[in-house]
């Protein structure tokens, strides 16, 4: 997954991964409740925090710049990174789209100069877990009735931001979206572009 600095000149099989704007909460929303059911954020809450939260950043991945696929937020806090929502549509579930933003978060680690990102899961939700652990996230702590809508507990999962980033993640979507993944990046690291591509 090189990463080349720069604006491309043309793109159209891409995914953007950009900030996430109050124009993109009912999207989000809808999107957060197909994944989660009722034990998701509300449309209220995305909003809070967006407009209230100084410690948020979230971004959306969207398709050809338009159709959201996913989405994920985090809290930054001197030198760590909290990871507190993450989903992929699930209409789109094993097409390697959460293993590729997952990258956009580490991603991001790197970029705000993070030492180490953190994120809690639900202990039943083997799925993440793995994708987890298989980007380096190792179980810290389990922490008890952490969520609701059902009851159950959380295991907290922590990493120190990686040097690079795995490449393999690019490999499994570069051939639907052949021009790459178009990075708007523009958070309190700054305002930059990136494009991730195979070629």
């Amino acid at each position: 997954m090189p990463h080349q600095a720069g604006k491309p000149s043309t793109m159209s099989d891409h995914l953007l991964l950009r900030p996430m704007t109050l124009d993109d909460l009912d999207a989000v929303a809808d999107l957060d409740g197909r994944a989660f059911g009722e034990s998701g954020w509300s449309r209220r809450y995305f909003a809070g925090e967006l407009t209230q939260s100084p410690i948020s950043i979230f971004y959306v991945l969207a398709e050809q710049g338009e159709r959201i696929l996913g989405y994920f937020g985090t809290w930054h806090v001197v030198d760590q990174l909290h990871l507190c929502t993450f989903a992929v549509d699930p209409e789109h579930h094993g097409q390697g789209l959460g293993a590729l933003l997952l990258n956009c978060v580490l991603r991001l680690a790197q970029r705000l100069d993070c030492s180490v990102i953190q994120l809690e899961v639900r202990e039943s939700n083997e799925t993440a877990r793995s994708l987890y652990h298989s980007r380096g996230f190792v179980d810290e702590a389990l922490r008890r009735n952490l969520y609701s809508n059902p009851r159950e507990d959380g295991v907290l999962m922590g990493m120190p931001t990686p040097r690079q980033l795995d490449r393999s993640s690019w490999e499994r979507v570069g051939d639907r979206w052949p021009d790459g993944l178009l990075l708007h990046w523009d958070d309190r690291g700054g305002v930059m572009q990136e494009v991730w591509a195979e070629r």
